[in-house]
């Protein structure tokens, strides 16, 4: 796709098509934020008017891209539940292989649609109208996943395999031109359908594990925002734009909102950040350092203590990890970020099956790789809120009951 305008046809009828091209470029480029009308009708070459008389307010326009989107999926993952009917029961080597395929057509040949689905999940989550927009969309690709765990997969544990699958993808979207990235994808994938705390089944798996990990661990040493002065208000600008961005999204992220979070004049922070970009970078420094930080942590308690601030709110750490990963796709220098917590994944949940699973046995760097991908997706696949605590919460229980009879 070029960087021109769509030309409308000379009627100047709105088509679904365009609509969702459009859409997915402006989002690769700018994110759901730069999603807004004049910049939609400029490259759909009509005026903001036709674009609303036709849809409405900006939420009408979204929720229409939401459905054209829905649309334009249904051709693809058509062709892979066709598949999936004609190939009946799985065995796990063929549900490794089929999960491995839908992961990586999704994340190529349909990277934009993927990128537009994550974004509007993320931002789903604090926004009522968006939800019930995008929910259907939502349910059409989770109606994808289902088939491929029914045989391998207890029922208690199909909402952590649609969130292993959301995770996966969103991972999969930013890093997928790695090799090492795909293999730990195909590594975590053989161990799930394996029955999670299977190692004595491919012990080869866990040989290669490492040096994967080593080579997704490489060269992100370097600060996000080195345009950022380290002195306390900067420190608190990046805290407070990492909770709005790990909450609510970019859209979140305004000169004014986030002054008023800080406790300084507006003027200030403009001065200081110029640019909604500047607030972005500031907060995913933010980010990535304390999901580094979490995973390094050498108890629960200090990972709690890494997750409340001094003001009470808490980093969601599962949607911050999604957020930075979503923003890489704009932001090659967040890719070495991104790609070390999809290496690292599980590193703080093994501590938790250390202290409620003593005595089962196989629970290793990669089982818990796998556990951790399905919490974390369910978590951004949900409102945030103690209905989500309560799915996860849920989804964590079944996992351990599945790994000690794995066992």
């Amino acid at each position: 796709m070029t960087e021109q305008a769509v030309r409308p046809r000379q009627s100047r009828t709105l088509h679904a098509a365009d609509l969702v091209e459009v859409a997915c470029r402006i989002v690769e480029r700018d994110g759901l934020a730069g999603l807004t009308l004049r910049p939609l009708a400029e490259m759909l070459g009509v005026s903001v008017s036709v674009l609303t008389n036709r849809y409405g307010a900006r939420d009408g326009v979204v929720a229409a891209i939401c459905a054209a989107a829905r649309e334009r999926d249904a051709q693809l993952l058509g062709e892979w539940h066709a598949t999936l009917v004609r190939t009946g029961p799985l065995s796990p080597g063929i549900a490794v292989e089929l999960s491995e395929a839908i992961l990586d057509d999704l994340a190529t040949r349909g990277r934009a649609l993927s990128l537009l689905f994550l974004e509007l999940m993320h931002a789903s989550g604090c926004d009522d109208a968006l939800r019930a927009a995008f929910a259907p969309w939502a349910d059409a690709r989770r109606a994808l996943w289902v088939p491929l765990a029914a045989q391998a997969l207890p029922a208690a544990l199909r909402d952590w395999w649609h969130g292993y699958m959301l995770a996966e993808l969103a991972y999969g979207v930013a890093l997928n031109t790695l090799p090492s990235y795909r293999m730990l994808r195909r590594l975590c994938l053989r161990r799930l359908f394996a029955g999670g705390t299977a190692p004595s089944a491919a012990p080869e798996d866990m040989r290669l594990f490492g040096p994967v990990v080593e080579r997704l661990q490489a060269g992100d040493d370097e600060r996000i925002a080195a345009h950022r002065t380290d002195d306390a208000v900067a420190a608190r600008v990046s805290r407070a734009c990492g909770i709005r961005l790990a909450a609510q999204g970019v859209n979140a992220l305004t000169h004014r909102a986030v002054a008023h979070d800080v406790g300084i004049p507006h003027t200030t922070l403009s001065y200081r950040f110029p640019t909604q970009h500047d607030l972005v970078l500031a907060g995913l420094e933010h980010i990535v350092a304390h999901v580094l930080a979490a995973v390094d942590a050498d108890s629960l308690a200090d990972t709690e203590r890494l997750r409340t601030q001094d003001d009470g709110r808490r980093l969601d750490l599962a949607r911050a990890s999604l957020a930075v990963t979503i923003a890489a796709v704009r932001m090659p220098a967040l890719l070495p970020h991104a790609a070390r917590m999809r290496s690292r994944r599980g590193s703080n949940l093994a501590k938790v099956f250390r202290k409620y699973l003593p005595d089962t046995a196989g629970i290793d760097a990669l089982c818990v790789q796998v556990v951790s991908l399905g919490l974390t997706g369910l978590a951004n696949a949900e409102p945030p809120g103690e209905a989500a605590d309560g799915a996860v919460a849920a989804a964590f229980a079944a996992s351990a009951r599945w790994l000690g009879k794995a066992a």
